[in-house]
């Protein structure tokens, strides 16, 4: 990263008086490093990829697009190979809290694999809190040596023994997910166990998943509209973001399953278990819940 040009940004910042940082997560450091992190704070994205870069040096991971939008910093960050999410997010939460960015409260954070275009995971997290209850994080990339445990990376290998086995279709649909294919719109997958799988993004709009097996599986920010779950195991999974527009979730298991800031509207909830559900900051209009009732 050429950062040549961070003697004339600094120019066009007034950079605040070192003590004021005094009180702050991260103590003012002399020099170099403490321009940085005074520019860091104003929203120099050249500054703030350097340091974020720094500090992910020991994970192989760097930055690959950054972005401030309001109160809000998108990153994505990339590797070799997917950057590990479990290890990664909490880094950079902390880290970026830390940094104490002016005015900016979450960054939703994009891991990609170097030389793909889509990310194969996302995460939005809180920075004015360094304890957080996070979402269920989607599973993680299983190193080569663990493939032939479950059948294929990219499936969760923390599954109790008991739980089926991946059928075909669900090690040839995350072949196809980590080619860079999104589209699964229509696709019938009734009865199929799916446990684990990582879908975030996809577009699984009118799809079949009638008695599907998705615990714990990473759907975030997945287009579901007018899907068809009555009966499904979504126990664990990550809906985060995700679009349940006339989604039928009949007697759907979505215990402990994260729906903050997803959006259902005309939602069919019937029968369908909540227990622990993460509704935070969720649209529910004309939601028809589990005892049959409708929100306005």
């Amino acid at each position: 990263m050429n950062l040549e040009s961070l003697d004339q940004v600094s120019d066009r910042v007034q950079v605040p008086n070192e003590h004021e940082h005094a009180d702050k997560g991260i103590t003012p450091q002399p020099g170099h490093q403490g321009r940085l992190l005074q520019l860091a704070q104003h929203h120099n994205l050249e500054a703030l990829t350097t340091l974020i870069d720094q500090r992910l040096v020991e994970q192989a991971v760097t930055v690959a697009e950054i972005e401030f939008k309001d109160d809000l910093l998108q990153l994505s960050i990339e590797s070799l190979e997917v950057p590990e999410q479990s290890v990664v997010v909490p880094l950079l939460r902390d880290y970026l809290s830390q940094l104490q960015l002016s005015s900016v409260k979450s960054v939703t954070i994009y891991g990609q694999k170097l030389g793909q275009e889509l990310p194969f995971w996302m995460e939005e997290v809180t920075l004015d809190l360094l304890i957080l209850d996070p979402p269920t994080l989607i599973p993680q990339n299983i190193s080569e040596g663990n493939v032939e445990e479950v059948g294929h990376e990219g499936l969760d290998a923390s599954l109790p023994e008991s739980a089926p086995l991946p059928s075909e279709i669900a090690l040839d649909i995350t072949a196809k997910y980590e080619a860079g294919e999104r589209n699964f719109t229509q696709i019938n997958l009734k009865d199929e166990a799916l446990p684990g799988i990582n879908l975030t993004l996809a577009d699984l709009q009118e799809a079949n998943l009638v008695w599907c097996d998705l615990r714990k599986s990473g759907l975030s920010h997945a287009n579901l509209t007018s899907a068809q779950l009555r009966h499904a195991d979504l126990t664990g999974a990550n809906l985060q973001g995700a679009k349940l527009q006339g989604t039928d979730l009949q007697g759907a298991k979505l215990q402990g399953a994260n729906l903050s800031w997803a959006i259902l509207r005309g939602t069919n909830l019937t029968d369908a278990d909540l227990t622990g559900v993460n509704f935070q900051n969720a649209t529910l209009e004309r939601v028809i819940m589990p005892d049959g009732t409708i929100l306005d």
